[in-house]
């Protein structure tokens, strides 16, 4: 996901030579704050079609086993169906040839019964023929599911380790930020890993003064460290967030609230993580979500410290997974036709 927020400190720098904001930049920045939370919304929607569609996958393949088993029972029913006949027809030619060899007065005094008993192996010749017929066409629609089934194991089973291969990089870029920012600890810096995603959270006492966007130099020395790991993870995907607490934001100038406030602290972030620590601008997605996603109640001194932080998410890149989810979809469909 591109940058969005990347002209919005200009438009803020140049407000500020002003000492006033103008009614169309308002307008603009809510504008841009509007479109980064409807990316945002869809970004959460992809997450939870592609967490369906595993869903779809896992049940599509325990039907293919389910109608692989019913296949397979009733070729076995089939198969004795057929023997049977074969054993009924031995029997018939058996007793048609003694009849020829040993009682031609016989066959000629009931010649009707004959007829009838020639008609009847005909029906049954034709009926084991039909019964054979059948067995084939079971037998290639079997091979077909069983090719089908095949192929759908293998996109799974490549989906599980493509999972894993993700699980474990998400694991290790933990561990690496953990031992990066380890020296930080106990300063309002907290690093977890939650839904196949690492949070790196950092309250703003360590990045700002009170009620500023400018990044101080302890918080500037974290972000070098977050930096090195980064420069190192080129498919991770990087959203920063900034929080507040509900106090109001009482300052007159370039920011309005503490929307406005959340907004600028993230793009600080990463204006510190691209400039001066070599992070590829495109790789981030900068957010505001002011006071209204607190981890704590905004009811003492304390809880509103920990609700003023910034959260810069970690996610790998999604696309080679979404396009395997795709192909399975695909074979779905495909599996269903006529």
């Amino acid at each position: 996901m591109r940058l969005r927020f990347l002209l919005i400190p200009l438009a803020a720098m140049a407000l500020g030579t002003t000492s006033c904001v103008s009614s169309q930049v308002h307008k603009d920045l809510q504008s841009r704050y509007d479109a980064l939370e409807a990316s945002h919304l869809e970004a959460l929607r992809l997450k939870q079609d592609c967490k369906d569609a595993l869903e779809l996958a896992e049940r599509q393949r325990t039907e293919c086993s389910e109608e692989r088993t019913a296949l397979m029972a009733d070729t076995v029913s089939l198969g004795r169906s057929v023997r049977r006949l074969e054993k009924n027809y031995a029997d018939l030619n058996k007793s048609y040839d003694f009849l020829l060899e040993n009682n031609n007065s016989l066959l000629a005094s009931n010649a009707r019964e004959n007829r009838a008993m020639l008609e009847r192996l005909r029906d049954l010749d034709e009926a084991m023929q039909d019964k054979q017929d059948s067995l084939q066409l079971e037998r290639e629609a079997l091979e077909q599911t069983k090719t089908r089934l095949s192929d759908r194991e293998r996109r799974i089973d490549e989906l599980e380790r493509l999972i894993d291969r993700q699980d474990s990089a998400n694991r290790a870029v933990f561990q690496r930020v953990a031992s990066a920012l380890k020296a930080y600890e106990g300063k309002g810096l907290s690093v977890e890993e939650r839904g196949g995603k690492v949070y790196v959270s950092m309250q703003n006492s360590l990045l700002f003064p009170s009620g500023s966007w400018t990044v101080n130099a302890e918080g500037k020395a974290a972000l070098a460290e977050l930096a090195t790991v980064l420069r190192t993870q080129p498919e991770l995907r990087i959203l920063v967030e900034g929080h507040t607490d509900n106090d109001p934001y009482l300052v007159k100038g370039t920011v309005a609230d503490n929307w406005d406030l959340s907004v600028m602290r993230a793009t600080a972030i990463i204006r510190v993580l691209t400039q001066s620590g070599g992070v590829e601008p495109a790789r981030f997605t900068a957010s505001g979500r002011g006071e209204f996603d607190p981890v704590r109640p905004n009811d003492s001194a304390q809880n509103k410290a920990f609700n003023r932080r910034t959260e810069i998410i970690l996610a790998p890149d999604f696309e080679e997974l979404s396009r395997l989810l795709e192909e399975m979809g695909s074979g779905a469909t495909e599996a269903k036709a006529p």
